[in-house]
């Protein structure tokens, strides 16, 4: 039960376990139900992350001067991510998915023996979900890497420095109000902070002061 992959003498079968057509389906199920279960980890886990990647960008917008993202950029706005998510997490990300499907279909696999006769003949066959604990090892060895890397990076501490939109258009709205005579800001690189001569906060492309601790902005 412990070697690799097909290797293994392992079986789940659930008292599906012959040779019939409806216990060759139910095998095959329980091989595949797994990786069903891992996609849907995996689109949770990235839409965690994205959400994590995003609030970092926008809470940048007081720190540096950067242009928007669009799906057509114009002036100095830059492209969306491919997959939406920065290379250095997405790349990271899809690898070890893969290698977790590959690893989960070492783990899980449908086994099928055949008897046949010395001229050939097929006399009997028999199914069953196979299982190696090895891989199983290994799969949940991989695993808690991938989540407490996550969930190292989503603790680190981060001081918010604009009110935090968590996608909300609203909130986003609310920072896109710069000075009357500024029309094109969304074209150039933008930076949030105190328009001067308003005591408004906002996004804008021309200079922002700083805010003051203590004092009431609009």
């Amino acid at each position: 039960m412990w070697q690799w992959g097909s290797a293994s003498t392992g079986s789940l079968s659930f008292g599906a376990k012959g040779a019939s057509a409806k216990a060759t389906i139910w095998n095959a199920w329980l091989a595949n139900m797994p990786q069903v279960l891992l996609s849907l980890c995996y689109l949770n886990l990235n839409t965690i992350r994205t959400s994590m990647a995003s609030t970092a960008e926008w809470n940048d917008f007081a720190i540096s001067r950067k242009g928007l993202r669009a799906t057509k950029p114009i002036g100095d706005q830059r492209s969306t991510y491919f997959l939406q998510l920065p290379y250095k997490w997405s790349l990271p990300l899809v690898i070890t998915s893969g290698g977790l499907h590959w690893i989960l279909s070492q783990t899980f696999f449908i086994s099928r023996i055949d008897r046949y006769n010395i001229d050939g003949t097929l006399t009997s066959w028999t199914s069953a979900c196979g299982i190696s604990f090895s891989g199983l090892v290994v799969f949940c060895s991989v695993c808690v890497a991938l989540v407490t890397t996550v969930r190292w990076i989503g603790r680190r501490p981060m001081m918010p420095r604009l009110p935090l939109a968590e996608n909300c258009s609203l909130m986003v709205s609310a920072a896109c109000h710069p000075g009357s005579k500024e029309t094109e800001a969304h074209l150039g690189k933008v930076k949030w902070g105190v328009i001067p001569g308003t005591g408004r906060c906002s996004l804008s492309s021309k200079h922002v002061d700083r805010l003051r601790v203590e004092k009431a902005y609009r």
